[in-house]
């Protein structure tokens, strides 16, 4: 992006004020600044361009539904989780047959041996302390290693893409996604969480 253009977007607060004064200017400032982004988010789970454009458009109407009275305080993440949750519906509306996803959709089963299984309370406790876990391990790893693991199970990129963007190869992306389950398993199995 030039310099020029740069300047001519607004900053985060600026573009929140506006949702906040009711603007529609805020929907069109939102698109200026985080349109690419937030396409690379919704295409890496719906690898469909009709799907993702819909997916954005949505993202623009809940954001404009939720501010106010919310005032996120990273309005990047804030639109990104929004983006991400709505791809994930659609998805899975659209593949409901399918148990697990693949292509471009989330790599769920390279976690699948973080996940409890069953429907009881045990579960839902298991799920939170293991939840509290990965928070812990994400809170306390290196900037690259919280990159990778967001990269890959929140964002839904692919070893190759994440590769590109560290410019390094894809094995070692790989080793250290492997590095990093690693270390999670040790983790859960000293709270007595054996995956």
């Amino acid at each position: 992006m030039g310099k020029k253009n740069r300047e001519s977007l607004l900053s985060d607060e600026q573009i929140i004020d506006l949702y906040f004064a009711r603007e529609e200017r805020a929907i069109e400032e939102t698109d200026k600044k985080y349109c690419q982004y937030l396409h690379t988010v919704a295409y890496s789970i719906l690898a469909n361009e009709q799907d993702t454009e819909e997916c954005l458009q949505d993202t623009y109407l809940r954001t404009w539904n939720t501010i106010p009275p919310e005032r996120p305080n990273v309005f990047r993440a804030f639109l990104a989780k929004i983006t991400r949750n709505l791809s994930l519906d659609r998805y899975e509306r659209e593949h409901r047959q399918k148990r697990v996803p693949t292509g471009g959709c989330v790599p769920l089963d390279e976690v699948q041996d973080f996940l409890p299984d069953g429907s009881d309370i045990e579960r839902d406790m298991q799920a939170e302390q293991i939840g509290k876990v990965i928070t812990a391990y994400l809170d306390g790893t290196t900037d690259r290693r919280l990159y990778i693991f967001v990269s890959r199970y929140f964002f839904a990129l692919t070893l190759p893409q994440i590769a590109k963007r560290l410019s390094c190869s894809q094995s070692l992306v790989s080793k250290e996604l492997a590095e990093i389950k690693r270390e999670l398993r040790i983790l859960l199995a000293k709270e007595g969480i054996i995956v």
